[in-house]
Formats: C-alpha cells, structure tokens, sequence
C-alpha cells in the first residue's frame, strides 16, 4: 500500500493514470523490474539510485513507506482484529497520500478527497451497524461531526478572510475536515474538538517556526496539520473518553 500510495502522490496531481503504465523510474521512465520495487528494501539495495540512469530516487519514496506501515501499526494498536480497523487503515493511508501532495504542492485534489468522503458517507452506516452498539447514535454522531468541523473552518476561512483581507485556509481544508470529521466523530462526537484543537495547536507551532527561520509570513499547508490533528484525536480517543466518563 505504501509504494501504491507513491504512485497516488506522483500521478494524480498530474492527471495521470494509477495503473499504466507500470512502475517506472520517476526520472528516466524506465520500467521498473520486480525485483527493483520491493518496498524500502529495493531502494536501501539499489542506493537510491535508478538501476537503468543511476540518478538518485528521492527518499521520499521509502519514507512514504515506512510512514504508512507506521500508521497501519498505530491503527491497529488502537482498534485491534476489528471491523474499524478496515476503515482507519483506508484513512489513515488517504490522509498521508493528501498531506504529502499538500506540502509538495499546497494541493489538496479533490480527485482524492471527493471519493473519499463519498465512500466514506456510504461506509459509516455499514461499519455502525458491524460495529457499534447503538448504530443509530453512531451514524448520527459520524454526520454531525463530518458537517460541523467542516461548518467551523469554513466560517473560520471565512471571518479570516474578511477581516484580514488576505487568503487563508483554502476550500480544500474544509472538503478534508468533512472527511475527518465523519471518522472522528464515528468514534465520539466531542473528540471532533480535540481533532480541532490539536490541529490548531500543531499548526501555530509550525507558522511560529516558519515565521521565525523564513523571517516573512508566508502561507504554508494546513492540510497536514488537520489530518495529524485528527489522527492523533482518533489514536488516544480512549483515555480521552474515560477521562470525560469519570468527569
């Protein structure tokens, strides 16, 4: 999954097929043989570098890799041999493909991010009722989250920009936030707000540091920041909830 999701950042910002040609070398367009695209292995072995030009391969190519067997690691931590498991696997592995093209590109494709929460709307339902005790209030919670973080960053984008009078957040944030909002909130609506707030939180850090070493305040994706916001929400919903229980 981790080398499809390398395909995925490379080609659909540029309107290319997933599926052919075939892996080849992002520089020389030579094909790639089997042995050659194993992945981290393959470019660990090879040195980095294309067998047919000898040019390097960027190491983005394993860090996607490893970043998303990670991931499915952490995903499996939390829920186990379970029914979410299948759903946050899917995901986690659609919200690093988005947050790679985002700081490549300050791209969010809606290619990506309309399927997703397409499939997503149509999935809550059959996971609730696989998985959730009370379907219902599930389903309800999953909606509400999905419209409401994404109501708050568009009202937010919005105020911003009037009051500011410069371009902030861009409507692809806000297309991402009803993605995560559907798969924060399946698990509890109120997490939704730590999703928020943790995204929040990282995303000050980090203009605070731009700001501080490129001395200027130019803009910088927010994409990433929303989607480590919501994952973070999602891998410590636990002792969140118990802690709000025993409260």
């Amino acid at each position: 999954m981790g080398s499809f999701l390398n395909t995925v950042i490379v080609r659909v910002p540029a309107g290319e097929s997933l599926f052919r040609p075939g892996p080849q070398c992002p520089l020389c367009h030579a094909s790639i043989a089997a042995r050659d695209n194993i992945p981290v292995v393959s470019w660990l072995l090879l040195r980095g570098r294309c067998r047919a030009c000898g040019e390097s391969i960027p190491v983005g190519y394993p860090l996607v890799e490893i970043a998303n067997v990670v991931l499915w690691g952490l995903a499996a931590a939390r829920f186990g041999l379970s029914w979410e498991l299948i759903a946050y696997l899917a995901l986690f592995s659609v919200l690093l493909a988005l947050s790679v093209i985002d700081i490549e590109l300050y791209l969010l494709p809606n290619k990506i991010t309309y399927p997703a929460i397409l499939l997503s709307i149509a999935a809550v339902p059959v996971f609730a009722f696989l998985a959730s005790d009370s379907p219902g209030s599930t389903i309800r919670s999953a909606y509400l989250g999905g419209v409401g973080y994404a109501g708050f960053l568009l009202i937010t984008l919005l105020l911003y920009e009037l009051i500011v009078r410069r371009e902030g957040m861009g409507m692809g944030d806000v297309k991402l936030a009803v993605l995560l909002g559907l798969w924060v909130g399946w698990i509890h609506l109120f997490l939704v707000i730590y999703a928020m707030i943790f995204a929040c939180v990282l995303g000050a850090v980090v203009g605070l540091v731009i700001l501080v070493v490129r001395r200027s305040s130019r803009a910088f994706p927010f994409g990433p920041w929303l989607a480590i916001g919501a994952i973070g929400a999602i891998l410590v919903s636990q002792p969140i909830l118990e802690s709000l229980n025993r409260a």
